[in-house]
């Protein structure tokens, strides 16, 4: 099941992933007022800088102010700060886990 984000600013369920570049792109079309329209970006070499809300910007970080930049700390930010629905069931909690 998935887990549900749900920024504690703004209640947008939109997170994005924030990565440094290099980006290319090719522009496919300029417009006389000044507006570029873009094929497909290609990207390569990039690392996450962080995690954010895609409505207003709230960025995930750890009780210290670091940016969270691995997708397992987005997990456990996400189970720890926003409510999941009624049917998921954290596997942390199953009978077949509680040994680990």
């Amino acid at each position: 099941m998935s887990l549900k984000f749900k920024c504690p600013k703004c209640d947008s369920e939109k997170l994005e992933c924030c990565e440094d570049g290099p980006y290319i792109s090719e522009i496919t079309n300029i417009d006389d007022e000044g507006d570029f329209d873009y094929g497909p970006i290609e990207g390569s070499g990039s690392t996450v800088d962080g995690f954010q809300c895609a409505q207003c910007g709230y960025v995930l970080q750890d009780k210290e102010g670091n940016n969270l930049d691995m997708n397992k700390e987005v997990v456990e930010w996400i189970k720890k700060h926003c409510e999941q629905p009624e049917e998921y069931i954290d596997p942390r909690y199953l009978d077949d886990n509680t040994d680990k």
